[in-house]
């Protein structure tokens, strides 16, 4: 009897389990629920394609660097695939390439392209075949300003987070009309990802032949994939274009002045039914019921294609690349007394205390100087002002004779559609910036560089102080003021040379050789940050019968303990090194790039060479001849483990000679770490570089171009802070050839690193150098009493920082017997927060 109720109980469980798996099964296939796969499928895809299309964007301007093309802008899209018969890209031949240069589809006046339609460019785009949810690949919509190709020789208007899409997203609501679901034309996608869903009633997916659909299959007539089947079915509102397959089409013109166009209409949030003349969105009932749309679409607007690549390093490098060099050409100007004059703005008056406007056109900062292409498609978010009397006070410093103000992206009640709209302050600029900029005032504020949004507001404004004076700060030599020869360093704001040495200004002429020194240092010290990269050209003059027999070095020096009076002393130590009894010194920790003409040996042995204008050098012997053939360029840096046994000139630990593989030992005195070793012959830190370029020098030597990359990174050691220290990565290219264009090109570009351009373009000097942390003159900490949060404390109870944690940037040059002029031009840095 217990055996048998156990079988029935067995039984029945059997039987619920069946009952149970066939209820799963059943509602697995139920059309509820393939509907709501399906959709998560189609939704999955769209997020994929656009993410991919976004990283396309991200990419873009380096991509096309990499082509020879370095002046492309981020915000441009791939083109859609049009088919492989149409697409004529020799370089992605098959399906799934975007088309380059389109048969049968002409520009306009300005040479742009139309709007045009086709399939998801998944192989441009580096994905797979991406498809719906009834397994149909994903389509694809770019407005005609937003396409990253053009006829030749195009007339782009500004790519900027203010560039308008040309397509419009409706609705329907019940009506007998579609209507935009837009509040306004910043809005209005600059594409949008289609998903087709199965076709409707007319739609015909067959293979037509012709093109590769090897993978997607069907054809690439966009109605047979986009609604509505019939042209009229939704008002007039449809998701294709004209032309061949209805592919292109002018969704708008190519002129700014006149925006905001009317759009392209498009439907992308699934069914839309008809009955009678109403249009419903999710559904009806009875005979005259009507389903005329069922696309999924997806709309990348500006502000989130921008929104991404504003997050893009390279991006923001390039806007505060691009506002350093305006707000040096501005300080510039005014320093040579030609000052600026802002360019008018439309129905706007500078107030009586002031001139104020966007920024003018300049040759000093226009497209043709990196970051190339920048200025003419973000001018218009550029605002100049100077004052008719004092000056300005901006982000704090009161020494201001102008102020530049980058302004964000749009405040939500800000509209840059029409000409008067962009023509109003007040839809550009924020807060006491505004208030200043068209009223009377002298204040302005804001960040320094544009970052991340967040943490910074993405409507933030940029201010810039254009400060008072020009961009290289001289260091006089006093005596040779007193005995009328002048400096042997001078700045041309108007030019924007450097010049150092001076020609009859020698011992044979009667100056002291003591004073024969000179120093420029850029006038703003900065944050070395992630570090920087500097380009400048250089060229040795003809003074009297040569181009000399000096040199001059371009220096790193640590900013909190080197002032814009510091230099150093005459003769071989090229103002880089020693001490001149007359400025202060250039003190360590510090960097030197050095340009030497000439063989400066024999130390620390003999007496002839230990005199307060040549001591110390170390300077390699190539042949030991005359001429050229010791000229050389190397990295150095401070310091010698032994001091001058004959003339004791040399002063441990900072009084340092230049020597090329010094110091040798890490003894040094206190508890100060040891230095870096100065490159010596045998090492990449230097080189033998015929500086003059010609075999005599009866005229100017050749013009050299000089790409100079500094790269720290931070060692910290939590246990004993004196023994945390910044290695630092310097490379040097020194080009001398001018038919090396694309090097050259290179080495300008600053933006980013020469790898970036030409990965096979080897530097000219390169050294890693461990540079140990400072300690602070006259500090003292224990647990009880820290140091400041920029310092940490010593097992020795002395506070240190990171050596150059702020750097000044500078050049520096003497003179002894016989004399010099180097030109140096085209100086500007990137800087890496």
């Amino acid at each position: 009897m217990q055996r048998s109720q156990c079988g029935a109980a067995l039984l029945i469980f059997l039987v619920l389990l069946v009952m149970g798996g066939l209820t799963y099964v059943v509602s697995s296939f139920a059309p509820e629920t393939i509907e709501a796969r399906r959709a998560q499928t189609t939704n999955i895809a769209l997020v994929q394609a656009r993410d991919a299309l976004i990283g396309y964007a991200l990419k873009y301007r380096d991509e096309e660097a990499s082509q020879g093309r370095p002046d492309r802008m981020y915000g441009y899209l791939p083109l859609p695939d049009l088919g492989s018969i149409r697409n004529n890209n020799v370089s992605c031949t098959g399906e799934g390439c975007d088309a380059n240069t389109p048969t049968d589809i002409t520009c306009d006046g300005n040479n742009i392209y139309p709007t045009m339609i086709g399939r998801l460019p998944w192989r441009t785009l580096g994905t797979e075949p991406l498809r719906d949810g009834h397994g149909e690949c994903l389509w694809l919509i770019v407005s005609s300003l937003h396409l990253r190709k053009h006829c030749s020789s195009p007339t782009l208007p500004p790519m900027n987070w203010d560039t308008l899409g040309q397509l419009d997203v409706v609705v329907a609501n019940g009506t007998n009309a579609l209507v935009s679901a837009l509040a306004s034309a910043h809005e209005r996608p600059v594409a949008v990802i289609f998903a087709p869903g199965p076709p409707l009633p007319g739609q015909d997916r067959s293979n037509l032949g012709g093109n590769d659909v090897s993978q997607c299959g069907g054809n690439y007539n966009v109605a047979d994939y986009l609604d509505p089947a019939t042209a009229s079915a939704l008002g007039g509102v449809t998701n294709y274009l004209a032309g061949t397959n209805l592919a292109s089409g002018a969704t708008g013109d190519s002129d700014p002045a006149n925006d905001p166009d009317t759009p392209k209409s498009l439907v992308t949030r699934g069914k839309i039914f008809a009955t009678g003349t109403t249009f419903l969105p999710s559904g009806c009932q009875g005979n005259n019921c009507t389903l005329v749309a069922n696309d999924v679409g997806l709309p990348v607007t500006s502000d989130l294609l921008f929104g991404a690549i504003r997050k893009n390093v390279h991006f923001r490098t390039d806007i505060n690349s691009m506002l350093d060099r305006m707000v040096g050409c501005l300080r510039d100007q005014i320093a040579a007394s030609s000052s600026f004059t802002p360019t008018p703005i439309t129905g706007y008056t500078s107030p009586a205390d002031k001139s104020a406007g966007r920024i003018q056109n300049s040759s000093c900062y226009d497209d043709n100087l990196n970051p190339l292409g920048y200025f003419s498609h973000y001018r218009e978010m550029i605002f100049v002002a100077k004052p008719t009397a004092g000056n300005f006070t901006v982000a704090g410093d009161p020494n201001c004779a102008g102020v530049l103000l980058f302004s964000g992206q749009r405040s939500t009640p800000q509209q840059r559609t029409t000409a008067t709209q962009k023509n109003t302050p007040a839809n550009y600029l924020e807060g006491s910036n505004l208030t200043s900029f068209t009223g009377a005032g002298s204040t302005f504020s804001g960040d320094m560089l544009l970052d991340r949004s967040p943490p910074q507001a993405a409507e933030q404004d940029i201010a810039r102080c254009i400060p008072t004076g020009a961009s290289f700060a001289p260091v006089a030599s006093p005596t040779l003021s007193t005995l009328g020869f002048g400096q042997l360093v001078a700045y041309d704001a108007a030019t924007r040379t450097l010049t150092l040495g001076k020609e009859n200004v020698t011992t044979d002429f009667g100056a002291p050789g003591t004073a024969l020194f000179g120093c420029a240092w850029l006038a703003d010290s900065r944050s070395l940050g992630k570090g920087f990269r500097t380009y400048f050209s250089f060229q040795f003059k003809k003074v009297g019968s040569s181009v000399g027999s000096n040199g001059f070095v371009f220096a790193i020096a640590d900013a909190m303990n080197n002032s814009l009076a510091s230099c150093g002393a005459a003769g071989s130590h090229l103002g880089y090194s020693g001490e001149n009894g007359f400025t202060p010194k250039v003190k360590f920790p510090k960097i030197g790039i050095e340009f030497d003409q000439s063989k400066n040996a024999l130390f620390p042995t003999t007496s002839s060479e230990q005199s307060s204008t040549s001591a110390g050098r170390n300077d390699p012997c190539y042949t030991c001849g005359t001429g050229t053939a010791d000229t050389h360029a190397a990295i150095v840096y401070w310091g010698h483990e032994s001091a001058d046994s004959i003339t004791d000139l040399v002063i441990l630990p900072d009084f340092d000679d230049n020597v090329h593989g010094f110091p040798t030992t890490a003894a040094l005195v206190g508890n100060l770490r040891p230095p870096p070793t100065n490159p010596a012959v045998s090492s990449p830190g230097l080189k033998f570089v015929n500086l003059r370029g010609y075999p005599n020098s009866d005229f100017d030597s050749r013009l050299f171009y000089v790409r100079v990359e500094v790269t720290p990174s931070r060692n910290v050691n939590t246990s004993a802070a004196e023994l945390s220290n910044t290695s630092v990565k310097t490379e040097v290219w020194i080009e001398g050839d001018p038919n090396s264009v694309n090097q050259i090109a290179a080495l300008r570009n600053t933006t980013r690193p020469v790898s970036a351009f030409d990965t096979g373009y080897a530097s000219t000097l390169s050294d890693n150098a461990v540079i140990f942390d400072v300690p602070v003159n006259g500090s003292s900490c224990n647990p009880g009493a820290p140091c400041p949060a920029t310092q940490a404390c010593g097992t020795d109870n002395i506070c240190y920082r990171p050596a150059l944690q702020t750097v000044r940037l500078g050049f520096s040059g003497s003179q002894r017997t016989s004399d010099q002029q180097v030109n140096i031009t085209n100086f500007f840095t990137t800087w890496l927060p």
